[in-house]
């Protein structure tokens, strides 16, 4: 097992994501209450470092288990061959599974289309793991190197390690054909090249776009709340990501001391659907953009149980109104925001739904 663990250098052990996912695979329990689909909820960033506390102890146990050992030999594979550009392998990644992305900032409706999704091809959202359905892995981001950590590297290893869940998690899946993966992939701006690769020449993308101001209340209510003050906090894994984010695109940690909390997360905002333009993702015969709302949120999802042939009807899809009361003063800098980003992406011949936004649900 160690010497599976070591391939490719010590600097690139098994993710704890990874270690977590093998573990409760084997586990008898299995998986069977995942909240990554609820409406209403938002994990803190505590969750995410008593996974790494828990790795080494897996990882003991792993060792003498044969499927543990054979997807960590996958994992590495995978590695490897992403590692080399192996098309071929990538060819037979495609033969065996077709992928439909969800990309846009978290809060904008994303976890319910992928649960509609898995519940349109038969699946209990609840019984999906997360790792495999949500957005926190792979890891991408702006790339960095900081001592013993390159962003690049361990991009590519756990997406080798995400293959190797997909494996393992739908070898039994009964029928012919290629299989359907849904997949929340808000990281895919970071790496957009990259993923359109992974993903292959007939995945579909869906964008979820919803008012900046919007957005910036959901996030602060499910990270914690907003301080009496009104400062930026960096408690949720959101908010890490708008931290991360800001400093990547040259503001300073001094300047981001300062800033109010929707200052910083409008900032995030206009960054994130900007990079979003010039990826490439959206401009794709194949994207589909939507926009937060009731109604266009379960249609999408009643076409796609349509279309596999579920026999059940779209769940509910929560929002509520009248979210521009809380915070008036600063519905003015959304709507520059939201102009912004509409000119760019109009400029790009990419349609932006700024009507729809204007309902800021």
């Amino acid at each position: 097992m160690e010497n599976v663990i070591n391939i490719g250098g010590s600097d690139f052990p098994p993710s704890p994501v990874f270690i977590d996912f093998l573990a409760r695979y084997l586990d008898g329990a299995g998986f069977t209450d995942e909240r990554w689909h609820e409406q209403l909820s938002e994990e803190l960033s505590g969750a995410p470092q008593k996974m790494r506390q828990r790795a080494s102890v897996q990882l003991e146990r792993l060792a003498a288990d044969d499927t543990a050992r054979a997807a960590i030999s996958s994992a590495y594979g995978w590695f490897r061959q992403l590692a080399i550009s192996d098309l071929d392998a990538l060819r037979r990644l495609h033969q065996r599974f077709r992928f439909i992305a969800v990309v846009g900032v978290p809060r904008s409706g994303g976890s319910y289309l992928i649960a509609e999704l898995f519940s349109a091809l038969g699946y209990e959202a609840s019984s999906v793991p997360g790792a495999i359905a949500h957005d926190g892995f792979p890891e991408a981001g702006p790339s960095v190197f900081m001592p013993r950590h390159n962003g690049w590297m361990r991009t590519m290893l756990t997406t080798a390690e995400y293959i190797a869940m997909l494996e393992l998690f739908f070898a039994s899946r009964p029928g012919g054909g290629r299989i359907h993966v849904p997949k929340k992939l808000t990281k895919a701006i970071y790496a957009s090249g990259f993923f359109k690769q992974i993903l292959g020449g007939d995945a579909e993308f869906i964008v979820t776009v919803r008012h900046p101001l919007a957005c910036f209340i959901s996030t602060y209510e499910k990270s914690g709340g907003l301080q009496p003050d009104g400062a930026f906090a960096q408690r949720s894994t959101i908010e890490h990501w708008v931290r991360r984010d800001l400093l990547s695109v040259g503001i300073s940690s001094d300047e981001l001391a300062t800033l109010d909390y929707f200052s910083a997360y409008v900032r995030y905002w206009e960054h994130y659907y900007t990079a979003l333009a010039m990826s490439g993702l959206v401009r794709n015969k194949r994207a589909t953009v939507v926009s937060f709302g009731r109604e266009r949120m379960q249609q999408l999802a009643g076409h796609w149980h349509g279309r596999f042939a579920s026999g059940r009807a779209p769940a509910e899809f929560l929002t509520r109104a009248g979210l521009q009361d809380r915070h008036p003063q600063w519905i003015r800098r959304s709507l520059e925001a939201i102009e912004r980003v509409a000119g760019l992406w109009q400029a790009m011949g990419i349609p932006f739904p700024v009507a729809e936004l204007g309902e800021c649900v």
